[in-house]
């Protein structure tokens, strides 16, 4: 099972790492909106009308959930570590297998509901009404293909936990952290 999941981590790491890219790219985007807006809106009083809905219904929240699979697997997720240095290594990542787990079932339930109210909103031609006329279904469909990337990441950080009890080179190998190793600096 450990090769097989060495495998899946590193397909995880190529959808990442695009995913990431993506979410790279949105920002940028978004800093080239908003400054185009700016500079229309007070040089020129004339505002891109359509550059808030973009912004807001796009390029945010794709950002935003389109980097959750990679800030896990680059462990640079928000973490309380307080009673992970006061527990036996074994125990640590027991419990962190069974939170993942849990954390994956309700990303992937998430992700589950939002593609089925995007279908819902392409099946209706639902439509947000602004500057431009907006499918909806374009801008909900980043929340479930986010939620499945990280459910799927959730799920490979679940077993690999729980295959690591005992076994600090695969520990190693998938990138997990520990939190008993990390040292504080004041």
């Amino acid at each position: 099972m450990k090769p097989f999941l060495l495998t899946v981590d590193r397909w995880l790491w190529k959808m990442d790492t695009a995913m990431v890219f993506i979410a790279g790219l949105m920002v940028l985007a978004m800093m080239f909106v908003t400054g185009a807006d700016v500079i229309a809106r007070y040089a020129f009083h004339a505002p891109i009308r359509w550059a808030f809905d973009l912004v807001t219904q796009y390029l945010l929240i794709g950002s935003f959930f389109f980097a959750f699979s990679y800030t896990l697997r680059t462990n640079e997720n928000v973490a309380v570590d307080y009673f992970a240095r006061n527990i036996p290594a074994s125990n640590y990542h027991a419990c962190m297998g069974a939170g993942f787990l849990v954390s994956a079932v309700i990303f992937a339930g998430i992700a589950w509901v939002s593609a089925l109210d995007t279908w819902e909103a392409f099946r209706n031609n639902d439509a947000m009404m602004g500057a431009l006329i907006w499918p909806t279904w374009s801008a909900k469909i980043i929340v479930p293909i986010g939620s499945i990337a990280l459910a799927l990441r959730l799920l490979h950080r679940a077993f690999a936990h729980g295959f690591s009890i005992g076994d600090e080179a695969f520990r190693e190998a998938m990138g997990l952290e520990n939190s008993r190793d990390i040292i504080i600096k004041e």
